[in-house]
C-alpha cells in the first residue's frame, strides 16, 4: 500500500475532486496541453498507455459520426425479428396441408430452435433499448428513480424485482412488466402455434364397377359358349358361396370382395323413413338370417378404382325380387297305383304350363320352370356380334318403358321319395328392381371393406319392374337347365336344395344334409312345404340374380374378380368399358348402350396428419415479435437521437466520476464500453481509503478507488 500524501487541497472526506486536480489537459491559460496526459504521482501508467483524445470535443451523433459497428449492430437488431416472422408466415401457409415428412422435419427443427433464441433476442433487443431510452431520458433530464426502473429493468426477473424494491408501482412500471412478460410467453406461445392432428381431408376421386343390367349369354343347348365356356366357373363360384361360412355370408361383401347390393324390401322393413331425396339410411342394419338386411345375390358388384383411404360412390344396379304367393301339395301317384310309376311331371315340363328344357328326371330332387310373356316376341334381337343377343330389359326399345305386361311365374317344384311320392311347387312372381345404393369402402394398405350405407329407387329411365330377364326364353330355358348343375350331387345332398329347405347362414346346414328323394335310416329330410314363403322367395331370389350376373359376357369380372381391363377392347357381346366420370345422363345413356363397365364421381376422404396453425397462440406469437421489433425500432431511434455517449450500465463511467480513480478529462464523446477498453487493465476496489488519506483509524470511509489505495474492509469496522 503506497503511503504517499495525497495533495494539501484534499479534505480527507471529500477527496481529489477532478476539477480541483493540478493534473489536467488544460494549462492554466485556458488552452488545450500538447501533452497526452501529465503524469502525477497519484495517476497510474495504465491510464496513460492509451491512446485518449488529446483535445475536448463537441458533442455530436450523425450519420458520419457513427461507426461501422454501431450502425452495423442496429441493423442486425432490427434484422433479428425477421425470422420469427418468417416461421408464422411459414406455418400460416401450410395450414390444412397434408404433413409432409421432410418440410415438417424443418418446421419443427425451427420452432424448436426458435423457442431457445426467441427469449434471447428479446432479452438483446429490449435490454439495449432500455439503456438506450433511458440514456435519451437522462440527457433530457428525468428523476433518479426513472433511471433506475429503466436500468435495473434488463432481465424478466429483474423487471418484477426492480419496481418492487423501489417500491414504484406507476405507469412506466407496468409498461416495464408487461414489455418483459412477452418474453416467455412468446417464446412458450412458438411452441404452441402448429399441431399435426390426424384429420380427414375429402378430394374429388372416380371409381369404376361393372354394369349389372348388361345382357345376359344363358344358353340351355349344350354347344353354347356360355355352356362351354363359363359354366364350369360359375358353377364352382356359387357352389362356394352357398357353402361359404356364416361370416362370408352375413358380411358386406362377398369372397372376392365385391360389394353386396341388399333388397330394397329389407330396408324398406327396417322402418327408417326415408330422406326428402329418397335416400334410406341403412348402415346400421345388420345382415343376418334373422335381421331386416337381407342381400339380392350371392355376388357382389365388382369394382375398381378405390384409393387408400375412404371412398364415397353409388352405384346403380338390377336385381330380381320373387313374391312367392302359393305353395301346393300334391301326390304323385299314377294310374296304376302305388305299385305303378309315379307321375315324373305335373306343373313344370318341356311341355309347360311352366317351362323348362328339360323333364324332371326320377332321380332328380327338383325342378323349375318358367311362364311369361316371350318379350323377344315384341323386339327386334340383332344377331350381330357386338352386342348379340340383346338379352336384357335394358335391352329392349325405350317404347317399352309405358307398356303394361303381366308379371311372369316362376314354378319351384320338389319331389320326396316317400312312396308313391309327392311334389311340393312354389309359385313366384319375379320383379326386376333398380335401385342406386350409396357405397362406403375404407381401404387400408392390408384391407378393403366396402358396404352399402343407403339406397334408393333409381332415377334413371327402366323397365317395368314386370318385364325381368326370364322374359328373355334362352334365359330362362338356360337356368332351368343349368341351375341343376350349379352344385355337385354327392352323397344324395343336393346344396342348393338345402339352401332353400334349412337356414342358410349355417353352411353345415348346406352340405350336411340328404335330399328330399333319399329314404335312409334315422331322421327324415326336411321338406320345401316346411318353409315360409318370404324365406323360400328371398333364398331362392339370391340364386337366380347370382344365375344372371354369372351369365354375362363379363362374368369373369364376377367370378374370379379379373381385371377390368380387358373389358377396355372388348369387341364382342357388349361395347367397351368407360373409364371417364360419367354424369348422371352419360350414365343412363351407356345403360342403354349396355356398357360393359362405367366410371362414376367419388369423393376420397382420407384420415393422415395435417397442419393445424392454433391462431389464438399464434397472434401472442406475433404480437410478441411485433414488440421485439418495436424495441429494436425504439433503440435505433433513441440512439440517434441522443447526442451524449452511452453512460449508464458502464463501470469505465463510475470510475471516471470516482475521484479515487484520476482519468483523463477529455473523450467526452466515447461511450462507456470505448472508455473500458482503454482502463480496462486497471486494477479497482470498493474498500477503505482511509489509510491512503491518513484517516482515523477507528473509522473508514467506503470508496470505489485504485487497488493500492484501498485496504478490503472489515466486519466490524464503522464506515462512512
Amino acid at each position: 500500500m503506497s503511503k504517499e500524501q495525497l495533495p494539501d487541497e484534499a479534505s480527507t472526506i471529500d477527496g481529489v475532486s477532478p476539477t480541483e486536480s493540478t493534473d489536467t489537459f488544460l494549462s492554466k491559460s485556458g488552452t488545450p496541453s500538447e501533452k497526452l496526459l501529465i503524469q502525477s504521482p497519484h495517476t497510474p501508467s495504465s491510464l496513460h498507455a492509451k491512446p485518449w483524445p488529446a483535445r475536448p470535443q463537441r458533442l455530436y451523433k450523425g450519420i458520419r459520426g457513427w461507426r461501422w459497428w454501431d450502425s452495423a449492430l442496429d441493423g442486425v437488431l432490427v434484422m433479428l425479428p425477421i425470422p420469427f416472422f418468417v416461421l408464422a408466415a411459414a406455418v400460416v401457409v401450410v395450414n390444412g396441408r397434408v404433413v409432409d415428412k421432410e418440410q415438417f422435419s424443418i418446421l419443427d427443427r425451427s420452432i424448436k430452435g426458435a423457442t431457445t433464441l426467441f427469449p434471447i433476442c428479446f432479452a438483446a433487443i429490449t435490454g439495449r433499448a432500455a439503456i438506450k431510452y433511458a440514456t435519451w431520458k437522462l440527457e433530457q433530464g428525468t428523476t433518479i428513480g426513472t433511471l433506475e426502473q429503466l436500468m435495473g429493468s434488463r432481465t424478466v426477473a429483474s423487471a418484477f424485482t426492480t419496481q418492487v424494491q423501489l417500491r414504484s408501482f406507476n405507469v412506466v412500471g407496468f409498461l416495464i412488466i408487461l414489455i418483459w412478460s412477452l418474453s416467455p410467453i412468446g417464446a412458450q406461445s412458438i411452441l404452441h402455434i402448429l399441431y399435426t392432428p390426424v384429420q380427414a381431408t375429402s378430394s374429388v376421386s372416380s371409381v369404376a364397377y361393372v354394369n349389372s343390367r348388361q345382357q345376359s349369354y344363358s344358353n340351355p343347348h349344350s354347344s353354347s359358349s356360355f355352356r362351354q365356356q363359363w359354366f364350369n366357373s360359375l358353377a364352382i363360384e356359387m357352389g362356394s358361396m352357398m357353402i361359404a361360412p356364416s361370416e362370408v355370408k352375413a358380411s358386406t361383401m362377398d369372397i372376392n370382395g365385391n360389394v353386396k347390393i341388399p333388397y330394397q324390401s329389407s330396408v324398406l322393413a327396417s322402418g327408417i323413413a326415408p330422406d326428402s331425396e329418397g335416400w334410406v339410411q341403412i348402415s346400421s342394419l345388420n345382415a343376418t338370417a334373422n335381421g331386416n338386411l337381407i342381400w339380392s345375390s350371392l355376388f357382389g358388384i365388382p369394382a375398381v378404382g378405390i384409393n387408400f383411404g375412404n371412398t364415397t360412390f353409388n352405384i346403380e344396379s338390377t336385381y330380381m325380387e320373387l313374391t312367392c304367393t302359393n305353395k301346393t301339395f300334391e301326390s304323385l301317384e299314377g294310374p296304376d297305383g302305388p305299385s305303378g310309376p309315379r307321375i315324373n311331371t305335373t306343373f313344370v315340363s318341356t311341355r309347360g304350363p311352366y317351362f323348362s328344357a328339360e323333364d324332371p328326371d326320377l332321380t332328380d330332387p327338383w325342378i323349375i320352370g318358367y311362364r311369361g310373356v316371350d318379350i323377344t316376341a315384341y323386339n327386334d334381337t340383332s344377331e350381330g356380334a357386338y352386342v348379340a343377343p340383346q338379352f336384357c330389359p335394358d335391352c329392349l326399345s325405350p317404347d317399352f318403358m309405358s307398356q303394361t305386361i303381366q308379371a311372369g311365374t316362376i314354378a319351384f317344384q320338389e319331389f320326396d321319395g316317400i312312396d308313391p311320392g309327392n311334389a311340393t311347387t312354389v309359385f313366384c312372381n319375379p320383379y326386376q328392381k333398380y335401385v342406386e345404393s350409396k357405397v362406403f369402402c375404407m381401404k387400408t394398405e392390408n384391407t378393403q371393406q366396402c358396404q352399402v350405407t343407403a339406397q334408393r329407387s333409381s332415377s334413371l329411365p327402366h323397365m317395368p319392374s314386370e318385364i325381368t330377364y326370364l322374359n328373355f326364353p334362352l334365359v330362362a330355358l338356360g337356368m332351368s337347365s343349368l341351375l341343376k348343375n350349379i352344385t355337385p350331387i354327392h352323397d344324395a345332398t343336393n346344396e342348393l336344395q338345402n339352401y332353400l329347405v334349412y337356414d342358410p347362414m349355417d353352411p353345415i346346414n348346406v352340405i350336411d344334409h340328404d335330399n328330399s328323394l333319399l329314404l335312409g335310416g334315422g331322421d327324415l329330410p326336411s321338406f320345401l312345404y316346411e318353409v315360409e314363403l318370404s324365406d323360400i322367395g328371398t333364398r331362392l331370389g339370391q340364386i337366380l340374380n347370382a344365375f344372371v350376373y354369372g351369365s354375362t359376357w363379363n362374368a369373369s369380372v364376377f367370378l374370379i374378380g379379373e381385371s377390368f381391363e380387358g373389358m377396355q377392347g372388348n369387341l364382342f357381346g357388349g361395347k367397351n368399358a368407360s373409364f371417364v366420370p360419367a354424369s348422371r345422363a352419360e350414365l343412363a345413356a351407356m345403360i342403354q348402350n349396355q356398357t360393359a363397365a362405367f366410371t362414376v364421381p367419388a369423393v376420397l376422404t382420407t384420415h393422415a396428419q395435417v397442419y393445424y396453425c392454433y391462431f389464438p397462440w399464434l397472434w401472442v406469437f406475433l404480437f410478441s415479435t411485433l414488440v421485439m421489433l418495436a424495441g429494436a425500432i425504439t433503440g435505433v431511434v433513441f440512439s440517434r437521437k441522443t447526442i451524449v455517449p452511452d453512460y449508464l450500465g458502464f463501470v469505465s463511467s463510475l470510475a471516471k466520476e470516482s475521484p479515487w480513480i484520476r482519468m483523463p478529462d477529455v473523450g467526452v464523446n466515447m461511450d462507456g464500453m470505448d472508455k473500458a477498453r482503454l482502463v480496462k487493465e486497471v486494477k479497482v476496489r470498493l474498500g477503505d481509503v482511509s489509510y491512503a488519506q491518513g484517516g482515523h483509524p477507528d473509522v473508514g470511509r467506503l470508496a470505489f478507488a485504485r487497488l493500492e489505495e484501498t485496504t478490503k474492509v472489515k466486519k466490524d469496522k464503522l464506515y462512512v
